[in-house]
């Protein structure tokens, strides 16, 4: 079912208390309470308030001194400017936020404070920054024995050398972060880790060892119930099934993958596998059925403005030629 809409009265609320702490001067109060808003906003899909809301916390923010109870609606702030890109103002607000924290000797803080800045400079392609910034939170976090803070630097440690073409230190990484999982029972984390080392091993086309991990990152997100997790996982393990010549077996892959995201509301992941499906018929010359879902794909993109969409124009215009071309060949009566 599709996510459900966040209660107007949850919004509502937020702006009143925002609107009585800007008339109270409670500055910090409203920074906070904008945060919150800007967050309900933006998994409503409200992109257009939720930035609106977001600005105004920045502008407000600017204006205050920086006071240790600031730290984590400053954080807070990074955070969402993080999940929307905006690398310099996450970072200028997540340093804030770590000068309190080491002002206040709060390591705790720190550590994760790190981490988020470390996240920001990969998002950013500053590769050499990112990692010693996660050197910093993970020495940190082993001091404080603080476990799953550990498991979760290592599983990032591993995202980011893979993005740096690391793949063996990206692979010791991943290793690392499955190891604690195990100890600490983690399901979904260890889904999660074994399907980042079942990419590397498709990165090197290692088939049978990318098959083996995405099969076993499937099994965890079953068990923990994890529907969008599982469609991406499964479309993973449809490619592979494919390279290794099982038709049949990605086809299925992809359809359930399909049906998982159709069931989730999640149209935009949909139609990756819908649009595998389509070149498997492509590839087993079945033009007609290609098109058939190349229809469907491309309807779904410009209902939700999907970035692929000249992309599948494009493969839809390749089958379409396939198919006139073989109509062109066949024999007359």
């Amino acid at each position: 079912m599709p996510a459900s809409p966040i209660p107007l009265d949850a919004v509502e609320a937020l702006e009143v208390r925002a609107r009585a702490q800007e008339a109270d001067g409670n500055w910090l109060g409203l920074v906070e309470t904008l945060a919150q808003l800007a967050t309900i906003l933006k998994e409503d899909h409200d992109e257009a308030r939720a930035r609106s809301a977001l600005e105004q916390a920045y502008r407000v923010a600017g204006t205050l001194a920086d006071e240790p109870a600031m730290a984590p609606a400053l954080h807070q702030l990074g955070v969402l400017y993080h999940l929307q890109g905006g690398w310099d103002r996450a970072l200028e607000l997540y340093h804030r936020a770590l000068t309190l924290h080491e002002q206040a000797a709060n390591r705790a803080g720190t550590a994760v404070t790190l981490g988020a800045i470390a996240e920001a400079y990969m998002g950013k392609g500053a590769f050499r920054q990112a990692l010693e910034t996660y050197e910093e939170s993970l020495a940190l976090k082993t001091e404080l024995q603080d476990e799953p803070g550990i498991t979760l630097s290592w599983n990032n440690v591993g995202t980011l050398k893979a993005r740096m073409g690391d793949v063996s230190g990206a692979l010791e990484a991943f290793t690392k972060s499955l190891h604690m999982q195990e100890r600490l029972g983690d399901p979904l984390g260890r889904a999660a880790t074994l399907a980042n080392i079942g990419s590397l091993h498709l990165r090197r086309e290692n088939w049978l060892e990318a098959l083996a991990a995405f099969t076993q990152a499937l099994a965890f997100y079953e068990r923990g119930e994890d529907p969008a997790a599982m469609a991406v996982t499964l479309n993973s393990l449809g490619l592979i099934q494919r390279r290794l010549g099982d038709f049949e077996g990605a086809y299925q892959r992809y359809a359930t993958a399909r049906r998982l995201a159709e069931a989730s509301g999640d149209q935009l992941r949909a139609t990756v596998p819908a649009y595998n499906m389509a070149l498997l018929h492509e590839e087993r010359g079945e033009y007609r059925e290609a098109l058939r879902l190349m229809e469907q794909v491309i309807s779904l993109d410009k209902r939700i403005g999907h970035p692929d969409l000249r992309r599948d124009l494009e493969t839809f215009g390749r089958i379409r030629a396939k198919l006139d071309r073989e109509r062109d060949e066949r024999p007359s009566a």
